[in-house]
């Protein structure tokens, strides 16, 4: 059994900023010394109580301070976020890390995050599944780039020059790609039946209510079967949709 760690984080209201970011890392430092497999660390933009805005940088603080354990975003949002710099920053977090990177993914699920961009109204579902093909294509091909994934179009036909080394994305020191994971989190995730078609693994962080929990296999069950590498046999077993005053909270904070 390998031993993981996962925070939002979550901090009192009033605390200075910086004391809960030095916290959060010491808590990293400290599960790099125990021996733990890997470590993942949330983001949102807009909540008073979770302080970490890009998960990426934060790693970063800790790539030449840790030893051994494997640090993972957990999650990049990617709707809030173009994939060709989640494609770049993750390549570069990966080469930092020296191949202890793992990519943790979601749709983006807090709805004042998705206000504040302009995005609340938006599929952010479809988002996330054109922003995973536009990054695994660019970690697969070569320059220059004409990728169509969806709503992106990534393209440097115009200005590539290998000579000058111009219209080249990185690549992760891991290759083809460093581990892929999804964070999910709300109840009857879409966004884990995406995981489940690119056969990403899901990474279930629910801390609200436990049931929730279970409505997450069943929705990757069915992303597997809909990938046509699933035995149809795997179905699993779907919880009824609960009508609880906290389910009802979370569809209107996250919808």
């Amino acid at each position: 059994m390998k031993l993981g760690y996962f925070t939002m984080p979550i901090h009192t209201a009033g605390q200075d900023w910086r004391s809960t970011l030095l916290e959060d890392r010491e808590c990293f430092l400290l599960a790099d010394d125990l021996g733990f497999h890997d470590a993942f660390v949330g983001e949102h933009l807009t909540d008073r109580h979770e302080s970490i805005t890009n998960s990426m940088i934060f790693l970063a603080s800790l790539a030449f301070e840790t030893k051994q354990i494997k640090l993972g975003t957990g999650t990049t949002n990617l709707s809030q976020q173009h994939p060709v710099l989640v494609a770049a920053n993750g390549a570069m977090l990966d080469h930092l890390l020296d191949g202890r990177f793992i990519l943790g993914v979601s749709p983006g699920a807090l709805a004042s995050d998705a206000e504040v961009l302009g995005i609340l109204n938006d599929d952010r579902n479809a988002l996330f599944a054109d922003s995973i093909e536009a990054i695994l294509a660019i970690w697969d091909r070569k320059p220059p780039y004409d990728i169509s994934a969806g709503r992106f179009h990534i393209c440097t036909a115009q200005t590539y020059d290998e000579l000058l080394g111009l219209g080249i994305l990185p690549k992760p020191q891991q290759l083809p790609r460093p581990e892929i994971v999804g964070t999910v989190v709300a109840p009857f995730s879409k966004g884990v039946v995406e995981m489940g078609k690119r056969n990403f693994h899901p990474l279930s962080a629910n801390f609200l209510l436990p049931q929730w929990v279970a409505t997450h296999w069943p929705k990757y069950v069915e992303g597997r079967k809909q990938s046509a590498k699933l035995p149809t046999r795997m179905t699993g077993g779907l919880l009824g949709r609960s009508s609880s005053p906290m389910t009802q909270w979370w569809q209107r904070t996250m919808r």
